[in-house]
């Protein structure tokens, strides 16, 4: 498996997804991120930085209370709602 990653330059949402191929990454970006009907480009990534990518985004104790405090201002519709997915064979 490789890690292939779909950044905000050139796509709507980010993702980093596990995959055999770019053909499959794509259909996993279409399927459960985004169905974009633009030319989906992922980029590969080497092991080393997608682990990086994953630490970069938080520490996950403080991952964790950013999203409660995120899904608060939503229900009180102070923010907008957002999803955030990261594949649990990554953490």
């Amino acid at each position: 498996m490789k890690f292939y990653e779909f950044d905000t330059d050139h796509h709507d949402y980010y993702a980093l997804v596990v995959a055999g191929s770019p053909e499959e990454a794509k259909r996993i970006y279409q399927n459960e991120i985004d169905d974009a009907l633009d030319e989906l480009n992922p980029r590969e990534v080497s092991l080393d930085r997608a682990a990086e990518i994953l630490l970069e985004a938080d520490d996950l104790a403080d991952f964790r209370d950013e999203l409660v405090e995120k899904e608060k201002r939503v229900l009180q519709g102070e923010d907008d709602a957002r999803t955030i997915v990261i594949d649990s064979n990554l953490l």
